[in-house]
């Protein structure tokens, strides 16, 4: 009923790999000394590429690795007692539920794959958000990794605390089709930066929402992909140290981030028209239902902005009547196990597992992991 959380958790206090550099400091008192300082962009941890599957339309597609579907990721809720953990595959509705892609393939620590054969009709989901979430049975013979649930979600008041805004870097893990490992899941990483904050954009499923717009390039296949947020030390380029003007330098500080932004549905569609036998790229939609090019040939591309619905909506989804009741009927089932058994824990003291319920420790949000449209945008 449970996976096991001691070692498929995604590793929160590792933080994030980057190159070093001997970088120049000014002590209190005025005097310069240097230290090595992480710098660039990070090497993501080996653990994260194990968040995610694919997806399929059938068995025999998922065996022979074809007709792509989309992308999925594990995030695990911690039960109430233990070290168990309830484990769930996020994806989109238009590609779980609409689309039929519901067979998820897992990879095995052997080096094969594991299939579970799903129908559309198994995916729980929320007409509001274009989510789908199952609950899923691993285990051992898994090679996966889960992103915990609440706490590593940028929610609206992490983003009001920490200002976190355009330019901020991020980066998504799913699935590449001309290169996604065929008969096994080898996820691709792709980076880029948020450009707009949450405002209403229209989704698959025809209603708004607040999302994301982020200037990441994706193609079909992307689609329910996990997409994370990272700082990197010295990402405030205003941030000085010293007090004097000597030593008002923009130096590399800072502190490592880490944590699931929100997942990948869609992009803005752009159009080309082909003119004398060559491309003509244009200003892209317009504002009104009038398509740009009204004469001659054109194709449509995709414009490199994706489109997310933010990690809130997800919990949101996540705590649907009936998988919440689940969990709460299992956990009550657990308790009553221990009880039986005389092994019930000690009730410990509150400890941070949401974000809401501790906004005042930077410190906590600075250790998370695995965090307006008027044209519907392209899905993947």
């Amino acid at each position: 009923m449970f996976a096991s959380s001691t070692n498929n958790f995604l590793d929160f206090l590792s933080g994030l790999d980057f190159e070093k550099r001997q970088i120049s400091h000014v002590s209190t008192g005025g005097t310069r000394f240097s230290r090595m300082e992480s710098i660039g962009v990070p090497r993501i941890p080996s653990k994260t590429l194990n968040c995610v599957a694919y997806l399929y339309h059938n068995v025999a597609d998922a065996e022979a690795g074809r007709d792509f579907g989309g992308t999925a990721f594990f995030v695990a809720v911690p039960a109430d007692h233990g070290d168990r953990a309830f484990v769930y595959a996020v994806t989109n509705w238009h590609v779980a539920v609409r689309d039929g892609a519901s067979v998820l393939r897992v990879n095995k620590k052997d080096g094969g794959t594991d299939i579970f054969d799903f129908g559309p009709e198994d995916w729980e989901f929320d007409p509001r958000f274009d989510i789908a979430v199952i609950r899923l049975n691993l285990n051992q013979s898994h090679l996966f990794s889960m992103i915990k649930a609440p706490n590593t979600f940028v929610t609206k008041e992490i983003i009001e605390r920490e200002k976190l805004g355009p330019g901020e870097d991020v980066f998504m893990v799913g699935r590449f089709i001309d290169h996604d490992g065929g008969p096994i899941n080898r996820p691709a990483v792709r980076f880029g930066n948020i450009s707009v904050m949450p405002a209403p954009i229209q989704q698959p499923n025809g209603f708004m929402a607040d999302c994301y717009c982020v200037d990441l390039h994706s193609r079909s296949g992307y689609s329910g992909s996990p997409v994370f947020i990272y700082r990197t030390p010295g990402y405030d380029l205003e941030e000085r140290l010293g007090d004097t003007p000597d030593t008002q330098e923009i130096l590399l500080s800072g502190t490592n981030l880490l944590s699931l932004l929100g997942v990948h549905f869609a992009q803005f569609p752009e159009q080309w028209e082909i003119a004398e036998g060559n491309l003509k790229k244009q200003k892209g939609e317009s504002t009104g239902d009038v398509p740009l090019i009204q004469h001659g040939k054109y194709i449509k591309g995709l414009s490199g902005m994706t489109c997310l619905l933010p990690a809130w909506t997800i919990w949101e989804v996540m705590n649907l009547p009936k998988l919440k009741k689940d969990r709460d009927d299992t956990n009550a089932l657990l308790l009553e196990r221990l009880k039986s058994e005389g092994t019930v824990p000690p009730v410990a003291e509150s400890s941070p597992l949401a974000s809401d319920a501790n906004p005042t420790h930077r410190e906590d949000f600075m250790r998370l992991v695995g965090a307006a449209a008027r044209k519907p945008p392209q899905e993947d």
